[in-house]
């Protein structure tokens, strides 16, 4: 029993030495990161909603809140049933909380600084820890990073010091090193599916960095990183450093392993070999077995044969008439 309460005392002292550096200037407060700290400020003392309803009041600090409430005051959506009853929820939380109070008769432990309860006192304690707290116990040994949870540190160690690819598609060779990365390939890639769309023109892309940058460049025509020897100026940092390479410095610091070739970037070190040295023909023809190494010859590929063909059967009756031009096309 002491030896128990000597573990418990020893875990409370290593959890008052977390490191603390972001103080608030209102109150007690401390955080262990500068965003932590900020949201406590706009939440606390501030009062700051920065999501707000476009149908009602309701402001919120969280977007996953604001959610919640457009689903089930506004739009009336309670997917989740109880099989026992005739209630319905928003959230699988509230139906879960729903079964074990009602039928189930378990108690709640409930959190005194905001509406979070679990039938688990120990998910309070780390509900505690990791939301109002900022405690984050797990931390890797090669950089800064922390995480409340064991799994997003053994996640953030297999894929940005291991290199580890454990998320692989099953519709091709591709492997990443997070879960997200394989979705945002999968929906891009196999699915087609382009979910970031500029309001000022039909740009469409798969990544809200890429909208962003489209936007900031095209329509607004932002350039923040300028040239010292020329009048040219990027959006990105990179772009500016790949122009210095290239154009003043002629740095190439990329060299290809089979000839002479070089460039300032690696991609087009990679591109290089897989079509001259390798061959590698990655880009397929949708409508035939035709194979490239570039996109743009694909392209052109489709532009003249396919279309070609399809222009010639629907404005040419002639040619309808003698079938051998289109197998010798075709061929």
């Amino acid at each position: 029993m002491l030896e128990e309460v000597s573990t418990n005392e020893n875990y409370v002292e290593s959890l008052q030495r977390e490191v603390k550096h972001h103080k608030c200037t209102q109150c007690p407060y401390e955080a262990t990161s500068k965003s932590m700290l900020d949201r406590h400020v706009n939440n606390v003392h501030l009062g700051i909603k920065n999501h707000k309803c476009t149908l009602c009041d309701y402001q919120t600090d969280r977007k996953y809140y604001l959610t919640n409430h457009m689903n089930s005051k506004h739009l009336g959506i309670q997917k989740y049933k109880c099989d026992q009853c005739d209630y319905h929820a928003s959230h699988s939380r509230y139906l879960m909380n729903h079964i074990n109070s009602i039928h189930l008769g378990i108690k709640y432990h409930k959190c005194s600084q905001c509406g979070y309860q679990t039938t688990e006192k120990n998910e309070l304690q780390t509900h505690l820890d990791v939301v109002h707290l900022g405690i984050k116990k797990h931390r890797c040994s090669e950089c800064d990073y922390q995480s409340s949870e064991k799994r997003a540190l053994k996640a953030h160690i297999d894929g940005v010091h291991l290199r580890i690819k454990n998320h692989k598609c099953n519709q091709c060779d591709y492997r990443a090193f997070q879960k997200n990365s394989l979705r945002k390939h999968i929906n891009s890639v196999h699915l087609g599916i382009k979910g970031h769309k500029c309001s000022q023109c039909d740009f469409q892309t798969t990544r809200k960095s890429t909208l962003e940058y489209h936007i900031a460049s095209v329509h607004l025509g932002v350039k923040m990183h300028k040239c010292n020897h020329c009048d040219y100026a990027a959006y990105q940092k990179k772009d500016l450093t790949i122009h210095l390479n290239s154009v003043h410095r002629i740095i190439r610091s990329f060299n290809c392993s089979y000839c002479d070739y070089q460039a300032c970037r690696k991609s087009c070190v990679t591109r290089h070999i897989n079509n001259v040295h390798l061959g590698i023909k990655k880009h397929k023809c949708s409508q035939c077995n035709y194979k490239a190494t570039k996109k743009g010859f694909v392209e052109k590929h489709i532009k003249n044969v396919h279309l070609s063909i399809k222009m010639i059967l629907v404005f040419c009756d002639y040619a309808v008439a003698h079938q051998k031009i289109f197998k010798s096309k075709l061929g």
